[in-house]
């Protein structure tokens, strides 16, 4: 019977000893797992978002292409071109 004692507590640390790193190795395992996820989900929205700014930019390129008076638009509010010949007017207010 001492022999059988021996035996069962030789099975019993073994058995520990195999699964004690497994279930802590496991446990961070599925805390990378969500945290993989969770960057993931960020991602994804992210590559939302910036596909819906390049389709707002394509459309904006494709409006100077076929409009030339987009163009000019552009070129007077947004970069103060004139004209040659022109004559601008500046008007503040006090």
């Amino acid at each position: 019977m001492h022999w059988l004692n021996r035996i069962l507590l030789a099975g019993l640390l073994a058995f520990a000893v195999a699964t004690c790193p497994q279930q802590v190795y496991r446990s961070a395992g599925a805390e990378d797992l969500d945290r993989i996820e969770r960057e993931h989900e960020a991602l994804e929205r992210s590559n939302a978002r910036l596909r819906r700014e390049i389709e707002v930019i394509r459309a904006e390129v494709g409006a100077l292409r076929r409009d030339p008076a987009e163009v000019a638009r552009i070129a007077r509010e947004d970069l103060n071109l004139i004209r040659p010949g022109e004559v601008v007017f500046e008007v503040t207010r006090r």
